[in-house]
């Protein structure tokens, strides 16, 4: 015979039993270069345990018909409405902050080659050295001058945002004429890292977190590794775009910090 403590322990058992934690639904949002986290999904590449990941944008020119409306993304014109139901059914006409619990922006037109590459080439005792001042006023520009930098910058105020900009140029695709003009090659790491801090600090200040480009994808002082250069759609003369490996490191960064910070 059953001790009558035995439905009590098992009634305590059942309630003891852990319920699986809520979906953490996180939104991938940006211009062509979101294919280098889908690359990613698709191959097995990405962390996603307890993650409901959806993807918003839109390549090449669709992506000028998305624009910031009173606190949203929205989707003008019926080409790029008609790739957002194929992308993301549900909100194939806005994106708003509400519906996700967290947002990485990707590529998003805001290039670091644009940014990072002339304060690399300008170092101290050179003639054409930038001031702190006039470095500063670099990044406000480059920063305010980006419309979905700005958006980016609306949605931090509801939700947590993380911003991956464009990465540096695929190396072996650019002429060594071109490297020469427009890349210091024996920049260090350590300087990058010094580009790389302002450039965090400025987003904190809108509340933003930066996904700087990971050290292991850069070579010659300011260039993308070719492994990390798509092979996807093209003939090998992509200078821009990534593959999965490369946008498996942004996403699963900030799907890190996502669950790290402080609820």
């Amino acid at each position: 015979m059953p001790s009558a403590k035995s439905p009590a322990r098992k009634k305590a058992g059942k309630s003891s039993k852990a319920s699986p934690p809520p979906a953490l639904k996180f939104c991938v949002f940006g211009d062509s270069h979101i294919a280098c986290v889908k690359h990613a999904l698709d191959e097995d590449l990405l962390d996603l345990t307890g993650v409901e990941l959806a993807f918003w944008g839109a390549p090449g020119p669709q992506f000028r018909d998305l624009h910031l409306e009173e606190g949203r993304l929205v989707a003008r014109g019926e080409a790029v409405r008609d790739s957002l139901a194929k992308i993301n059914p549900i909100h194939s006409e806005a994106l708003e902050p509400q519906g996700y619990d967290g947002f990485l922006f990707i590529g998003c037109r805001l290039r670091v080659s644009e940014f990072v590459l002339p304060l690399l080439a300008s170092q101290p005792g050179s003639s054409d050295y930038l001031s702190a001042a006039v470095r500063d006023l670099m990044l406000a520009r480059w920063l305010d001058g980006c419309r979905w930098y700005r958006a980016a910058r609306e949605f931090a105020k509801q939700r947590p945002v993380f911003f991956s900009p464009a990465g540096f140029l695929n190396d072996g695709i650019l002429s060594e004429d071109e490297v020469a003009r427009s890349v210091n090659t024996e920049a260090t790491r350590a300087q990058r890292q010094l580009v790389w801090d302002r450039i965090d600090q400025a987003m904190q200040l809108d509340n933003i977190r930066l996904i700087q480009q990971p050290e292991d994808t850069v070579t010659r002082g300011g260039l993308t590794r070719a492994e990390f250069a798509t092979q996807l759609g093209d003939h090998g003369d992509d200078s821009v775009h990534k593959n999965g490996a490369y946008g498996a490191m942004i996403l699963n960064q900030a799907l890190h910090e996502m669950r790290a910070a402080p609820k």
